[in-house]
């Protein structure tokens, strides 16, 4: 038996069904809609239902808006710790510099001819080697650590909801 393009079956002798040609549009698929709203009779009125909206979608929601509060305040203050670091780093460049300076002009005003003259006025003198004692400190250290306190994750939660809270008041004031 031949097979033709929409797989029905025909008798080898039997001719083709033409009639697949002509169907170009594809067969309508009847869907059910949804039902009309019936109006609810009470006292003589007509009422709608109302949807309700879940608890748990509102605690959802609430959450969520939490989180993305704390991020956003999260940013704010990586954001002020980052100018914190670049006004401090540029700061202590000052200060290096600052630091260059004031040794050329501490090593520029000692005298070693005024020290050595001071010196042998006031009875010192160079020590020679049989006065010289040299220490070995030869031992292990020793460091402790100790443990800090573990906080629970909902501990940490209220800990940064507050630190957010007291930095908005902060950053709005």
């Amino acid at each position: 038996m031949a097979r033709t393009r929409n797989d029905q079956l025909y008798n080898g002798s039997a001719a083709y069904d033409m009639n697949y040609l002509t169907q170009t549009a594809a067969p309508e698929i009847r869907r059910d809609g949804l039902p009309e709203d019936r109006p609810l009779l009470i006292n003589g009125r007509h009422v709608k239902a109302r949807m309700a909206i879940a608890p748990l979608s509102v605690f959802g929601m609430m959450v969520a808006v939490c989180m993305l509060i704390l991020v956003v305040f999260g940013y704010v203050q990586l954001y002020e710790a980052s100018e914190r670091v670049s006004s401090l780093k540029s700061e202590l460049s000052d200060l290096r510099q600052e630091q260059v300076v004031l040794e050329s002009l501490y090593e520029g005003g000692i005298d070693l001819d005024v020290i050595e003259e001071q010196a042998g006025a006031m009875g010192l003198a160079v020590p020679e080697r049989e006065q010289v004692v040299y220490l070995d400190l030869v031992g292990s250290d020793k460091a402790e650590i100790y443990s800090t306190k573990r906080e629970t994750l909902f501990s940490r939660i209220i800990r940064a909801i507050e630190t957010s809270a007291g930095g908005l008041v902060e950053y709005l004031s």
